[in-house]
């Protein structure tokens, strides 16, 4: 076979050396133009996006550009393009006549899902200007009530809303995007709209994963952010309470010090006689008792209780101060969680995430 082409190429340049100057500017026109090859970047994507043979085609055709933050302001405005959307502005669109691709990247190599995502979505749009006008509104019913049987809460309601925004004209074609690459059940969908996608995706269930992956990531350190925080909070209330128990205790302790100090001297003041017939009893701040004793036994006892006070309240002290260290940085450690979870919400809105270094097509 390759030598057939080869030699239909050289009769063809051949027949293009003996024309007539017009007729050879026309056999030159109808020569094929090879497109230039896609770039590892764009064939990583392809990749990681599971597009099907045909797939590719429509996405190498598309010339994708994949942007920072920078290079990517105002390329997907509204209009002509179709826009995917996420964190509140459009990450991606497509382009038809002539067919082109706009992708954006954002910098933290964690969201790099979000990316292949959209690759994948826009080639969708891509694949949806191909198909006929018969299939489209069989299709476009479907796909109404796959999304019509999602809950209520699921995000992509308010995506799809987005991206059709003033154009109700393009929301199948939204549908189709988003469906494809955001909505799996096992054993897939309509078997009709499952036909279809496998036409430019290899492996839906896998494409899927990839959302519900960098989302996932999202999700999760939503989830082990309020579990710390509401595990914070219960160690707070028992940090205050034992500090405020601890002050109360200290304040009680320093009220029977100087009340043992007064009776001490008091008992001290009597007459030796009055003092060895004078029997006391007392009950300590917390509630231990000192029954009915000789006084200089009660007194005794009460001077043994308050070096036990003494001891103890540094200790617990200390203690307290430990677990309030404790705290503090896990407080610092969950304020670095939210940090970093909401930096990378801001990555995802092109609008409002840093500029990356560079930038591929």
């Amino acid at each position: 076979m390759s030598l057939v082409v080869v030699a239909a190429l050289a009769g063809a340049s051949w027949l293009t050396a003996n024309l007539p100057a017009a007729s050879r500017d026309l056999a030159s026109a109808l020569q094929p133009v090879s497109a230039p090859a896609p770039s590892p970047a764009v064939v990583a994507l392809a990749d990681e996006a599971h597009l099907s043979p045909d797939g590719r085609d429509l996405f190498y055709g598309a010339h994708p550009e994949i942007l920072d933050r920078q290079a990517f302001a105002g390329r997907c405005v509204d209009g002509p393009a179709r826009p995917a959307v996420s964190a509140g502005s459009a990450v991606g669109c497509f382009f038809e006549g002539p067919s082109s691709i706009v992708l954006f990247e954002p910098a933290d190599p964690r969201l790099h899902g979000s990316v292949v995502e959209t690759a994948a979505h826009e080639t969708l749009h891509a694949a949806w200007a191909q198909l006929s006008t018969d299939e489209q509104p069989r299709l476009a019913a479907l796909l109404e009530s796959e999304v019509l049987a999602l809950a209520a809460d699921d995000p992509i309601h308010e995506q799809i809303d987005a991206s059709v925004g003033t154009h109700p004209e393009s929301r199948p074609t939204e549908l189709f995007a988003y469906v494809g690459t955001q909505v799996w059940r096992p054993g897939g969908i309509s078997a009709q709209l499952e036909a279809t996608y496998a036409r430019f995706i290899s492996d839906r269930a896998a494409l899927v994963a990839v959302h519900t992956g960098w989302q996932g990531l999202l999700d999760g350190m939503g989830t082990e952010i309020q579990t710390a925080w509401d595990a914070l909070a219960v160690r707070d209330a028992a940090n205050a309470q034992r500090r405020a128990q601890h002050t109360a205790d200290a304040a009680s302790v320093d009220y029977y010090r100087e009340a043992y100090r007064a009776k001490a001297a008091e008992v001290a003041a009597m007459p030796a006689s009055q003092r060895q017939r004078l029997r006391l009893s007392w009950v300590w701040w917390d509630g231990t008792e000192l029954p009915m004793a000789p006084a200089e036994q009660t007194l005794a006892d009460a001077a043994a209780l308050l070096a036990r006070d003494d001891a103890a309240l540094p200790a617990q002290e200390a203690a307290i101060q430990a677990d309030e260290a404790t705290a503090s940085q896990e407080h610092a450690r969950v304020d670095g969680l939210i940090a970093d979870l909401e930096a990378l919400q801001a990555m995802l809105d092109p609008a409002t995430s840093p500029a990356t270094a560079t930038s591929a097509t």
